[in-house]
């Protein structure tokens, strides 16, 4: 049995819910850790977990234009049915772009930031569910709360 958020269509197909996970990205090897760990914590919650700068950027740069990147990020998120977005570092660029194309889809937006970190008003308005954390499994275990409380 898999421990994602399954379910079975009226078609008989089984579903997951796919998660989009953005967070800051530095290209430190400790910066990648901190990615891994929240993709991670996604999974342990029973998503399928997707992150634009692992799974397609491999870490790198991949795109030549700007248009290039947000066109793809566009797409991906499309396929997404949430989007998780750690505000803990100030989002200034990439991660507001991602949660407005969220909102623009109408996916379901968790925001995430270390307990203390003070969280911009804008992604207070967007969010499904505002997640303050100490540890990495505190993420894990308010979505699957999410999870619980939505009968998912």
């Amino acid at each position: 049995m898999s421990r994602h958020s399954t379910y079975i269509l009226s078609s008989g197909i089984v579903y997951v819910m796919k998660m989009y996970v953005t967070s800051t990205f530095t290209g430190t090897d400790e910066n990648k850790d901190e990615i891994e760990a929240l993709c991670q914590a996604v999974s342990d919650a029973g998503f399928e977990d997707f992150s634009f700068i692992r799974d397609v950027e491999k870490y790198g740069v991949v795109f030549e234009t700007q248009q290039e990147v947000w066109s793809s990020a566009w797409e991906e998120l499309k396929a997404c049915d949430a989007l998780l977005v750690d505000v803990t570092v100030d989002p200034t660029g990439g991660r507001v772009v991602e949660c407005g194309m969220a909102f623009a889809w109408c996916k379901p937006i968790f925001v995430i930031a270390k307990q203390g970190v003070k969280i911009r008003p804008l992604f207070g308005g967007v969010a499904e569910r505002v997640i303050l954390y100490d540890e990495i499994s505190d993420i894990t275990f308010q979505l699957k709360e999410y999870l619980k409380e939505n009968k998912l």
